[in-house]
């Protein structure tokens, strides 16, 4: 054989081993030497489209650690090579568990909520350049002020997204642990892939066109003297209800709420009237005409109650069908994560079984086992259900002829003859 043909037999057989291996729930490798450890990583890594992680305790699991895209060493008796060479480093195996179904599991949501949010905010607020270059002949006249598109991703709109990645969560950690279904979710890229980016891009998309065009339609036939039909106050109203949109879709988007969300909302809207008041005035105006060019433009389109009916318009338009999309999605293919939640509250329901007992607690006939170790002949009171209870006699009864025991004395009897007169012992004792 060449080499060629070698190298592709020696791939077959690595292809059908990682296959045999798959199908499997668990494989042990025994007696193989760190540099296999690590060669199996790498064939895993090259015939199978996964991110694979690798954890150890020891130094010769070191090159598996740092071959495998996620190093997890654990503190042992054999020291801190392994830890040290590693992406996380756990006191014990059992903690595995929650770095992956409950930190994992959170990484992977608030990393894909926030690049799909972060992408549909930027075509919301920028794709209306685009539209305006349609009709002005694609010269480089912007549409939005200079300091809005300078400050739109670094102040107006970092915020709430940052919260987003940092505390967002589909369902709390006791939950995750319960529920280990829900890692599926990221090994199947069901919350960001291409799909997810390509529907981001057409609803910016379709905000940014609201936002052109209602304004444009609105506020282009209107003529007088106080009609604000400027270009200065048309630009700051697609800007306006460019903000105003991107904070609603992310109060829809947030599934988590904190403090730090709300604040975080409210500081972006301040922090927006801040700028735009210090950007617009007219001492900054005079001082540099090139770098201030918009003149109190947002206080003329606030002060026009059409201006202001327009924005909530474009706001409107924008999010109702958000709201239909969610709707639908929920109504026809309702999520996973819920279908889970109810299966396994049928479940639990359906294997609860409580044992109750037929006579109340109050009740002088008691279910007891105190007949089954009992003699013959007393058959008729396990069918009936009653117990034998012994009632503590008097000794002046005993000695009057009531109560005389068996020769075992297991079962109480009384004795309805006429009473008997004391033996002379007896008559001892009492005195």
């Amino acid at each position: 054989w060449t080499a060629d043909t070698s190298k592709e037999h020696g791939n077959l057989i690595e292809k059908a081993f990682v296959e045999l291996a798959t199908t499997c729930q668990a494989v042990i490798c025994c007696r193989v030497t760190p540099k296999q450890k690590a060669l199996i990583v790498q064939m895993v890594k090259r015939h199978k489209n996964v991110i694979s992680l690798a954890i150890g305790d020891g130094a010769n699991d070191v090159n598996m650690i740092k071959t495998a895209d996620i190093g997890v060493g654990i503190s042992g008796q054999e020291g801190m090579q392994a830890v040290q060479c590693s992406d996380y480093a756990l006191a014990q195996f059992r903690y595995l568990q929650r770095l992956l179904f409950v930190h994992g599991k959170w990484s992977y949501l608030r990393i894909s909520k926030f690049l799909r949010y972060f992408f549909f905010k930027t075509f919301a607020g920028m794709m209306v350049q685009i539209w305006f270059a349609f009709y002005t002949g694609f010269t480089a006249q912007p549409l939005l002020e200079g300091w809005f598109l300078a400050l739109y991703n670094v102040i107006y709109t970092s915020f709430p997204v940052l919260c987003l990645g940092l505390f967002e969560q589909d369902v709390n950690a006791k939950k995750s642990l319960q529920f280990p279904e829900l890692y599926k979710a990221g090994q199947k890229d069901l919350f960001f892939n291409f799909g997810i980016f390509f529907v981001s891009f057409i609803h910016g998309s379709f905000v940014s066109l609201v936002n052109f065009y209602v304004t444009m339609w609105a506020m282009g036939d209107r003529s007088g003297s106080r009609v604000t039909g400027d270009y200065q106050s048309f630009g700051m109203i697609v800007a306006t209800s460019a903000i105003l949109t991107v904070m609603a879709e992310i109060m829809l988007e947030m599934k988590f709420w904190t403090v730090f969300s709300s604040l975080a909302i409210l500081t972006s809207l301040l922090l927006y009237c801040l700028f735009t008041y210090i950007t617009q005035n007219f001492v900054a105006y005079r001082t540099s005409p090139q770098m201030f060019p918009f003149p109190e433009a947002t206080r003329n389109a606030l002060t026009d109650p059409t201006a202001v009916l327009v924005m909530l318009l474009c706001v409107v338009v924008n999010i109702i069908p958000s709201l239909a999309v969610r709707f639908v999605c929920n109504t026809i293919s309702p999520p996973t994560m819920s279908e889970m939640f109810q299966v396994r509250e049928i479940q639990k329901k359906q294997s609860t079984v409580e044992l109750t007992s037929h006579n109340s607690r109050n009740s002088l006939l008691r279910r007891s086992s105190y007949a089954f170790s009992h003699k013959e002949g007393y058959a008729h009171l396990i069918a009936r259900g009653a117990s034998l209870r012994s009632k503590r006699i008097p000794v002046r009864r005993q000695l009057n002829g009531f109560y005389s025991p068996g020769k075992d004395n297991s079962l109480p009897t009384e004795i309805n003859a006429a009473p008997k007169e004391a033996s002379a012992e007896q008559k001892v004792q009492l005195s």
